[in-house]
């Protein structure tokens, strides 16, 4: 069998086609056309040209980022598609529960006003509670855990903002099929009371519903 012996560094071929293919690539070719051998030439960008200048962040022109933008407008998944992202999403916040938006966001400064306020109510009736007991990829505000029992203090957003709206429910869902029973407190329906019998007797209302795991909807 005839071998063809590359003139650059000796090695030996079989075929010539893979022979001439290697001459020209070849490492030890010093006239070879791709210098980083079969990967070709190594190619530059805003990027590179940007780390080559001693700048780790490089400009982007408004005409590019324009082009960026317009190349988006219009483009829509699949549901199939929106189907694995959401499932990715549920996976990785399941397995970072400090990566959820609503815990960074909601309770990037502690408690709200209302949480504390309630909490001292709990706290005086002597009711048995876990703060921010999670399930999933839900953090409820007061868990009664060992009575399976959701008290969520409400602001308004959870009743006029349509996507949060959606949230809830999908979470009194979840909840609920686990038997969980969710008892929601409007704080500006109960901020409205300004006779201190009034607050007594919404008090002794939701006291109720505790004792007897009687859901609350919205709005009652």
């Amino acid at each position: 069998m005839k071998l063809f012996i590359c003139c650059h560094c000796g090695s030996e071929r079989k075929n010539v086609n893979s022979w001439k293919n290697h001459e020209r690539t070849c490492p030890s070719n010093s006239s070879r056309k791709y210098k980083n051998g079969m990967t070709g030439k190594k190619g530059s960008n805003q990027h590179t040209k940007a780390k080559e200048l001693g700048n780790p962040k490089p400009e982007v022109s408004t005409e590019t980022r324009n082009k960026i933008r317009n190349s988006n407008i219009d483009r829509k998944h699949t549901q199939q598609t929106k189907d694995k992202i959401s499932k990715a999403r549920l996976k990785y916040l399941a397995e970072n529960p400090d990566k959820v938006p609503y815990k960074l966001n909601h309770y990037s400064k502690g408690p709200s006003y209302p949480e504390r306020y309630w909490k001292k109510v709990f706290d005086k009736l002597r009711i048995e509670y876990v703060e921010q007991y999670r399930i999933h990829t839900y953090q409820l505000d007061f868990a009664l855990v060992e009575e399976k029992i959701d008290i969520e203090i409400d602001g308004e957003q959870h009743y006029q903002d349509e996507r949060i709206v959606k949230s809830d429910k999908r979470r009194n869902e979840y909840l609920e099929g686990l038997g969980w029973k969710i008892i929601r407190i409007r704080w500006s329906e109960y901020k409205k009371l300004i006779d201190k019998q009034d607050r007594i007797a919404y008090v002794a209302r939701i006291l109720n519903k505790i004792r007897t795991g009687t859901q609350v909807d919205k709005g009652n």
